[in-house]
């Protein structure tokens, strides 16, 4: 049982660094759902070396956390389009034939399919790199001997506590950030909007995003704090991960409408229909709103909302 924060925090790294290593060669091999896996596992990283920021030398892991968003995001080059073509093919599944029209369904594969190839090789690419070699010999020296301050030497319950409160803090105030702008709530703080479209608009989309962005950080520390902290930081943990994914499916949305926009911009250019882009783009506007009045219905619930 770990005494120690710095304890809990060496223990959390060593895993997530192992199960990284682990998912290199399935990814490598090209094998299902390693990407995401992989992903998840530099997320976590990255998360955690920036929620305990102050119980590491922060010359020190600054550039490991810079290097594992630049591998994050290289991942994401090959996961990303995956996602957003599966979300598209269900839509497509569900329309009737007589409402596709023209080639709408295979320039959506061909379009993501080239996509997520090109990803897959940036991600090879990435693996083979110098970049990528120089961040594993950086989290195995993290990880072997880590340059903890002296507050990592703190009772391990009380600090990884604190850690996530402080990361619960940070969500309320990115939540209270998206209330205030013009067109994400209600203009009262501390109310959702008045109803499920009503903060539709960039602004909004962007203030949901860093939501889940807050929550997903908050989750990771909670699950960190997890083996010292036990059941109270199990809760955030799934409180956090709800959250997480009703704004995930915003976000894949916000996405998913730009392409479709894109396409359907370049269908008008070319004489073909647009129809089939702007039915699925209205389709994804209405799981868009449904998503914001879940997550303002979930908010209602989270602690000290």
């Amino acid at each position: 049982m770990p005494t120690t924060a710095g304890e809990v925090l060496t223990h959390y790294l060593a895993q997530q660094f192992a199960e990284l290593r682990h998912q290199e060669p399935l990814v490598r091999r090209d094998e299902p759902d390693s990407v995401h896996q992989m992903r998840m596992c530099a997320r976590r990283l990255r998360s955690v070396l920036a929620t305990a920021k102050k119980l590491f030398d922060e010359g020190t892991v600054t550039e490991v956390r810079t290097e594992l968003k630049w591998l994050s995001e290289v991942l994401g080059s090959a996961r990303d389009p995956e996602v957003i073509h599966d979300r598209l093919k269900d839509l497509l599944a569900k329309e009737p034939d007589a409402l596709i029209f023209g080639p709408a369904a295979q320039r959506i594969d061909n379009e993501l399919d080239s996509t997520s190839a090109d990803g897959r090789r940036a991600v090879r690419e990435a693996l083979d790199g110098d970049r990528y070699a120089s961040l594993v010999s950086r989290l195995e020296k993290l990880v072997a001997a880590p340059p903890l301050t002296a507050k990592a030497a703190g009772t391990a319950r009380k600090t990884m506590l604190k850690l996530v409160s402080r990361d619960t803090k940070r969500v309320r105030r990115k939540v209270r950030d998206l209330q205030e702008q013009p067109d994400g709530g209600s203009g009262e703080a501390g109310s959702p909007p008045s109803g499920p479209a009503s903060g539709a608009g960039p602004a909004s989309d962007v203030g949901l995003h860093d939501v889940r962005k807050a929550a997903k950080r908050l989750r990771y520390a909670a699950e960190a704090a997890e083996p010292a902290a036990g059941k109270k930081a199990a809760k955030m943990a799934k409180r956090a991960h709800k959250i997480q994914q009703i704004l995930g499916l915003h976000q894949d949305s916000v996405v998913a409408r730009t392409l479709l926009s894109d396409l359907g911009g370049r269908a008008f250019r070319t004489g073909e229909s647009g129809f089939t882009y702007g039915r699925l783009h209205a389709q994804e506007e209405a799981v868009a709103d449904r998503s914001e009045a879940k997550f303002w219905k979930a908010w209602k619930k989270f602690p000290g909302s």
